[in-house]
């Protein structure tokens, strides 16, 4: 029987997390910048993609969060086609993350799905249903 080892490696330096940079044309560009939010980096492979889609509603939703503020403008309407292709850019399992984005309230969708809006959020409870007192 043979048996394998490996050098042990040297421990990287944490790095500090940048300021989140302003939306661009590029879903590409920006889907390499996402590792740059300090809450959500960890997210995020060295190649900028998104390891896993968090279960914890919290890191989901700053992941949203994230993702609807670097791929999206405010002020434009995207076909269902260039919402997938912003996604792929950033994970594989680009239609968990659209319907994620949409429950989520960070994107809206017409009913007829023909256009997607992203939501400009208010607080941290934004699309939140109230409790009565």
């Amino acid at each position: 029987m043979t048996v394998m080892t490996t050098e042990p490696t040297e421990p990287t330096e944490p790095t500090e997390p940048t300021e989140p940079t302003e939306p661009t044309d590029s879903a590409e560009s920006t889907a390499a910048t996402a590792t740059t939010t300090g809450f959500t980096a960890d997210l995020f492979a060295s190649d900028g993609r998104l390891k896993a889609i968090p279960r914890r509603p919290a890191r989901r939703t700053a992941l949203l969060d994230h993702l609807a503020a670097t791929l999206f403008e405010p002020a434009r309407a995207y076909t269902e086609r260039e919402v997938n292709e912003a996604l792929k850019t950033v994970h594989d399992d680009f239609p968990a993350l659209r319907r994620h984005l949409v429950t989520g309230g960070q994107l809206t969708r017409t009913k007829d799905g023909s256009a997607y809006h992203r939501q400009q959020r208010t607080g941290p409870l934004a699309g939140a249903t109230p409790t009565a007192p």
